[in-house]
């Protein structure tokens, strides 16, 4: 007798007890060669391979032909001959005993119904197997007919090939005469690839390495069988709890509610049976989360150019890895974009230069994106050999955070919780669905033959995913601590669902800006999923709408959506970030807080630390959601939704403070930072930075140089927020003026489009004030992306200043133009107020993109050069028709110069826009000018910049407008 030292539980042999060691000390030694899935048992990893059909050395694994699968979790029980005779059975039906002796094998009845064999297809209980020579066979010898027992519904029969003739066996309920076998075509049934397309309905003839047993629960009984989890709870994992040994503090978690034998659906005829006392499904090692989790995982070591990665451009050319969408039989672009997501382009609310459709003649492509998803997640060979293609100066050859490895027991956990967001959403878009769409109908789950049961890719790729997301998003929305994204920490928080959902968001937001269709169908899936269920999440518990987890993962959603390129993502991230917006109001945290100050001798400074990096991280998350209201209001032309008379939170503090390592680090920084005169330590003050509301109050005043304001990046970028509100308020106010002019004499005090456009002319030197202060940053600190990024913001605000730009895309979109050279100059007029302010200011926009490193930009950046490409293209329609001889009218005399390549304190770019002298070109590919008087070679310049940044779903819509209004 032997005891365990972590519970003191007795085993009679060593083996059990080593065995039993692992279920406490968390080692999982055996590992998946296809999935990289970790198993702290061997026979688990065996029948685990089962489910890929192939063993470590990819040898196909041979079907357990004759074997009784197994039925919500468990092994299959002796029939009732060798009960009663107290005799080993082997559990084959029918088994060898009853065989050998002429004997009727009868299948012993459980306490469980026999709905679930019925419908895995597998024989019913009470049935009996009669000797082969007293039937006489089909024209097939070995077919098996499944006859459903008296009071059960009739099933669809299924053809069975079992191992050989001399076996072969026929099924009939006890209570009735035993009836010749009637083998079916050959066609009733064939299961079809996980990776492949649904074929028509139509009787096939299958090769003999196709005649495999088949059986599967449909999606429909899926859908029926299974039932939701709580909101904060995880979903319901596939485990016998009756013969699991629950850990300490585990009890109240184990319930028998959660079995759901339904939900992960195995082929039954695929897994071999062991003993009796080795009776556990193979998932139960993985799902189960560690008892013990550290906070930090180790570091990974390793840098970008050590991945085995490339130049991205190659990545259409790389035939390494195995394309997922290369069984697919529906059109795709080069990028491996679907023809719905291709065709739906035209119906955008967004980027319209191009003739529009309505909404709804295009094609839905929510569904889509899920059963695409579902796809990719089923290709476990091509994601084991997939791998991004990148190159190390996309990056800055800096990494922004620090990205841990991931633990695969976190893996394990949010595969899990994986299936149920995938099966919920796929059950809401195919309800009431009577006829599958015809872009949607090759991805069926139930038509594969296999399984539900999906795998998201290995560790490794999901890292990759996570460092893409800390080197792009994480720069711009900084919302992660200590510089250090550990997925780990966060998928073991209070709220396990909501974590899932903020960690599966990161992810799809890193794998958006991979050029790869694997990495395309994962971001468009996982927004969908994550969509519904965090939907989901709110609606089943109000309380979540506060919830600082649930608005991060919002967040990340409403900018993953508003620039993912798929046009009904798009609509549903603009119509629900009102819903979001009002969730942070309702939640008060926009509200100012205060903070009484501590002594730093009465509190430990780690807890003074941990205390701000809370409210640090409340604020952040405000003024995050501030800034995706201030970048879709500028691309959609619309006023934002906040006010900056509600923002009175506290700004974001130094990126110094927020990303210090340690209590040490952090107060010294803090000291620096907030300095008190006379030696006073600022520490435990609660020293914070003004609100939005009181900064702007300074800045209208005049007061942030004399009283000494210092601001970073991200505060000078968020007080470009209500110049943003007063310019588009001052443009929707002009636009309604009519162009007439009446005779009458009017009110002093009466609005005018005169006094309007006075208005717009405040609003422009309160622009040239902020870019007054962004200059004074900029002596005495380095560019960085964020300041980028607020100039970038800071060129199309003024713009929009001096031009109309809806306006200019009626122009382009040719609505109500007639094609006079009278009207082209009326039109002219009525888009660009001031011509050389416009060139200028898109000459800067230009120079900033292309400065930007290609694998960091922000994800609207090919918006930006939509924007200025066709306010320059609106330009050379009417230079190009006065610069003709014989209108008599020549360029303004003065030397040419790179509006996209000159700063804007360069002695040309001042003479142009003080004395309107010069010739504006831009520089291309070759380092050479190219004049900005013809509109295709314009065009063409602008589809050359988008060429040279990483291509997205959104970037390729642009492109592809821009290419056809070139062509005209």
């Amino acid at each position: 007798m032997v005891f365990c030292t972590y519970c003191g539980q007795s085993f009679t042999r060593d083996e059990h007890l080593e065995r039993h060691i692992l279920t406490h000390t968390n080692v999982k030694p055996f590992k998946c060669f296809t999935c990289h899935m970790s198993f702290a048992r061997r026979d688990l990893l065996q029948r685990h391979y089962t489910v890929h059909g192939k063993d470590q050395n990819q040898e196909v694994i041979p079907a357990a032909n004759g074997m009784i699968p197994k039925s919500a979790g468990r092994t299959p029980i002796a029939c009732s001959n060798c009960a009663k005779t107290k005799t080993k059975c082997d559990k084959k039906f029918p088994c060898s005993r009853c065989a050998g002796r002429n004997l009727k094998c009868t299948l012993r009845p459980t306490r469980r119904s026999t709905k679930n064999a019925q419908r895995m297809g597998v024989p019913p209980e009470g049935a009996v197997a009669v000797p082969p020579y007293t039937e006489q066979l089909g024209p097939q010898d070995g077919a098996v007919e499944v006859v459903c027992p008296s009071g059960s519904p009739r099933q669809q029969p299924h053809t069975l090939k079992p191992a050989s003739p001399q076996t072969a066996v026929t099924i009939s309920p006890e209570n009735k005469p035993p009836t010749p076998a009637v083998d079916g075509p050959p066609g009733d049934f064939v299961q079809q690839p996980t990776s492949g397309p649904t074929p028509p309905p139509r009787q096939v003839q299958m090769s003999p390495s196709m005649q495999t047993p088949a059986v599967f629960v449909p999606y429909e009984d899926f859908a029926q069988a299974s039932e939701s989890s709580d909101s904060g709870s995880s979903p319901r994992f596939m485990l016998d709890w009756s013969q699991m040994q629950v850990p300490v503090g585990y009890e109240g978690v184990v319930q028998p509610t959660m079995l759901i034998n339904q939900e992960m659906m195995f082929d039954p005829q695929g897994i071999p049976i062991g003993a009796p006392e080795d009776a556990m499904l193979p998932m139960m090692t993985e799902i189960v989360p560690p008892l013990i989790t550290p906070l930090e995982t180790p570091k990974a070591p390793r840098s970008l150019s050590d991945m085995d990665i490339g130049h991205p451009g190659n990545t259409l050319h790389q035939s390494r890895h195995i394309s997922i969408c290369s069984t697919h039989s529906f059109s795709q672009d080069v990028h491996g974009d679907a023809l719905p997501i291709i065709t739906a382009r035209d119906a955008w609310t967004v980027f319209r230069c191009t003739p529009t459709v309505p909404s709804t003649s295009c094609p839905k492509t929510a569904r889509l994106n899920l059963e695409m998803l579902e796809q990719t997640l089923r290709n476990h060979e091509g994601w084991s050999t997939w791998s991004p293609h990148w190159d190390e100066v996309d990056f800055a050859g800096t990494e922004h955070l620090t990205v841990m490895q991931l633990h695969e027991s976190t893996r394990d956990k949010l595969l899990a919780i994986t299936q149920s967001f995938l099966h919920k959403a796929l059950e809401i878009h195919r309800e009431g669905a009577s006829l599958p769409s015809p872009a949607s109908s090759h991805f069926s789950p139930g038509a594969h033959g296999g399984s539900n049961f999906v795998l998201l890719p290995p560790t490794r790729v999901l890292e990759y995913f996570l460092r893409s997301y800390a080197n792009c998003f994480e720069r711009y929305y900084p919302l992660t601590s200590r510089g250090i994204l550990d997925a780990n920490e966060l998928m073991h928080c209070y709220n396990d669902r909501a974590a899932s959902l903020l960690v599966l968001m990161m992810i799809a937001q890193g794998a958006m800006n991979i050029l790869s269709r694997e990495a395309r169908m994962l971001t468009g899936g996982l927004t969908e999923a994550c969509r519904i269920s965090l939907f989901d999440l709110i609606e089943r518990n109000v309380i979540m709408s506060g919830d600082p987890i649930v608005l991060h993962a919002a967040l990340l959603f409403t900018v993953q959506a508003a620039w993912s390129g798929d046009k009904w993502q798009m609509d549903i991230a603009m119509g629900q970030r009102g819903m979001y917006f009002a969730m942070l109001r309702h939640s008060g945290v926009l509200e100012s807080r205060s903070v009484a100050p501590t002594h730093p001798e009465h509190t430990n400074t780690d807890q003074l630390w941990i205390e701000w990096i809370q409210n640090e991280s409340r604020s952040r998350l405000i003024y995050s959601w501030v800034m995706v209201d201030q970048d879709m209001a500028l691309f959609h032309d619309t006023a934002p939704l906040f006010s900056v008379t509600e923002l009175a939170a506290p700004l974001p503090d130094a990126d110094r403070l927020w990303e210090a390592k340690s209590a040490a680090e952090w107060s010294s920084i803090f000291e620096q930072v907030h300095e008190f005169s006379g030696g006073y330590s600022s520490v435990g003050s609660g020293a914070r930075p003004l609100s939005l509301r009181d900064l702007f109050r300074h800045f209208l005043d005049e007061e942030m140089i004399p009283l000494g304001i210092e601001t970073t990046p991200l505060q000078l970028r968020l007080l470009l927020h209500p110049l943003q509100s007063l310019v588009c308020q001052y443009n929707q106010l002009l636009s309604c003026f009519s162009d007439s002019k009446s005779n009458r004499v009017q009110n002093p005090r009466a609005m005018t489009a005169a006094s309007t456009r006075t208005r717009l002319e405040e609003v422009q030197s309160l622009l040239q004030r902020w870019f007054d202060l962004a200059e004074r940053y900029l002596t005495a600190n380095p560019m960085c992306p964020m300041m980028q990024t607020s100039l970038v913001i800071f060129h199309i605000i003024s713009l929009n200043a001096v031009t109309n730009f809806p306006e200019i895309e009626r122009l382009a979109r040719r609505e109500n133009i007639d094609g006079t050279y009278q009207q082209l100059v009326w039109m002219h007029k009525r888009c660009i107020f001031d011509l050389e302010e416009a060139v200028y200011h898109c000459g800067q926009v230009f120079r900033l993109i292309r400065s930007m490193p290609r694998g960091i930009r922000p994800p609207w950046w090919a918006g930006a050069i939509y924007r200025v490409g066709l306010i320059l293209w609106t330009d050379s329609l009417i230079q190009r028709e006065n610069m003709t001889p014989s209108n008599g009218m020549f360029p303004v005399p003065g030397p040419s110069f790179a509006i996209d390549a000159l700063p804007p304190e360069h002695p040309l770019i001042v003479r142009y826009l003080t004395k309107r002298e010069g010739v504006p070109c831009v520089t291309k590919r070759d380092g050479s000018q190219m004049a900005i008087d013809q509109p295709y070679p314009v065009l063409l310049h602008c589809i050359e910049t988008i060429d040279e940044g990483v291509a997205t779903r959104l970037s390729d819509g642009i492109r592809s407008k821009l290419d056809r209004l070139a062509r005209g």
